[in-house]
């Protein structure tokens, strides 16, 4: 099975940006751990507003890098099933603070975190920061028989970015799931 990296979408100028001032207690970063999160704050508020932008996608351009998707987008990714929690957010129109009307949008905690890295077969170089060494992949690959046919996950030591099979990309692009971008990274078998 081939696996993509999952990249946002932004070369469309007329996309919805959208911005949280106010993340009630939450990091920016706490989202790309991979931990159940069971205090979340329904108030979270995303501020966007029209004369940047006025294309709602699917997959939601915003400041925080969360993986924000729209209900659509929800339903596709419960389909593939995984490990994921589905956290909702406010979208509100900055200048007349109204809500968007017929739409939710979610912020997807992905769970799956697979020690699946092939580093052998990655391009990347590493850096020593205090003492811990830090790698930075340029182009990864990951072992399929450690990603054990995850549909969307995280690999372990690097879990910011998201990662998807061939079976996710197929139904993203079947529904014509907007805002998203995939990259082929190697499958060592």
């Amino acid at each position: 099975m081939k696996y993509f990296k999952l990249i946002l979408d932004d070369s469309n100028d007329n996309d919805v940006v959208v911005h949280c001032e106010d993340t009630h207690g939450f990091e920016q970063y706490e989202l790309k751990e991979g931990n159940l999160l069971e205090n979340w704050n329904d108030n979270i508020t995303f501020y966007f507003n029209l004369n940047d932008g006025n294309r709602f996608t699917d997959y939601l351009a915003n400041n925080l890098g969360w993986f924000i998707v729209s209900r659509k987008f929800k339903d596709i990714i419960k389909k593939v099933g995984g490990e994921v929690q589905f956290l909702p957010v406010n979208v509100v129109d900055f200048v007349s603070k109204s809500k968007i009307e017929n739409d939710e949008y979610f912020v997807v905690n992905v769970l799956s975190i697979v020690d699946a890295l092939n580093l052998e077969n990655s391009d990347y170089s590493v850096m020593d920061l205090d003492g811990e060494k830090v790698y930075s992949v340029r182009k990864y690959a990951v072992s399929q028989d450690k990603v054990n046919n995850t549909n969307v996950f995280k690999l372990k030591g690097d879990e910011i970015p998201l990662f998807v099979s061939e079976t996710f990309k197929q139904l993203v692009e079947e529904n014509k799931i907007t805002g998203c971008e995939f990259l082929e990274i190697r499958t060592i078998l």
